[in-house]
């Protein structure tokens, strides 16, 4: 069996239990990188290019494993699933994601801190809602009580979600990106102005979409122990 493989399950033994019929079907398969892809993700790009991909079928669904090792000398990486084409507005970028690496849906070994920490998922699009999820209520009442004016969020596109229910949006209109959440322990996260406190929040250095995915790889990328 394929080590990498061998440590995913190790590390996140809930995801395969005895009902899924697992089959790996290659252990040589590169991701296929367009030079828009390359252009518009380098540093994505560049962690994709070096990572070592298994190709797995679990349960008739096609998935790949992409890993590479830490400082700790462990194999670490994410699961990917690709999917068809769904019917959400999503923007140009993050469609060529998809359509190039898929979506992000577990992760093994991950550095500590990092953005993908406690995800139920990245980027797929079958995750992926236009609004706050179940949260408008609470967001509109935190507004009412402190008497200020909601965004108008509900065009906007969630693409990560975190187990607490946190989730990443983009605004598909001007393209921005911004966290909301009831409960965080970000560091480089700031308050939205003229917004209640733990509601949305901007991200550091990330005024887009494709800058938070820069940011996931660039933490990946320093997390390695070699490149090839």
């Amino acid at each position: 069996m394929n080590p990498d493989f061998e440590e995913f399950k190790r590390d996140v033994s809930w995801f395969i239990d005895r009902k899924k019929q697992v089959e790996i079907i290659t252990e040589n398969s590169p991701f296929q990188l367009s030079l828009e892809f390359a252009n518009t993700f380098p540093k994505l790009t560049r962690l994709l290019k070096i990572a070592r991909v298994v190709e797995i079928n679990m349960n008739n669904d096609s998935f790949k494993l992409a890993s590479w090792t830490n400082k700790n000398q462990q194999p670490f990486g994410w699961l990917i699933k690709k999917e068809q084409q769904g019917e959400l507005p999503l923007i140009p970028n993050h469609r060529l994601l998809l359509e190039e690496m898929g979506g992000i849906i577990e992760r093994y070994n991950e550095p500590e801190n990092s953005w993908s920490n406690n995800h139920e998922f990245m980027f797929l699009e079958s995750g992926c809602a236009l609004g706050i999820n179940d949260w408008d209520e609470y967001y509109e009442g935190c507004c009412k009580f402190e008497d200020l004016e909601p965004i108008d969020y509900k065009g906007f596109i969630s693409f990560a979600q975190e187990a607490n229910g946190n989730i990443t949006l983009y605004n598909p209109i001007n393209k921005a990106v911004m966290l909301f959440a009831t409960d965080h322990s970000f560091d480089n996260v700031e308050f939205v102005k003229d917004q209640p406190e733990y509601t949305f929040h901007t991200i550091n250095e990330v005024a887009e979409f494709k800058d938070y995915v820069e940011l996931l790889a660039h933490e990946w990328l320093e997390n390695i122990i070699y490149t090839q």
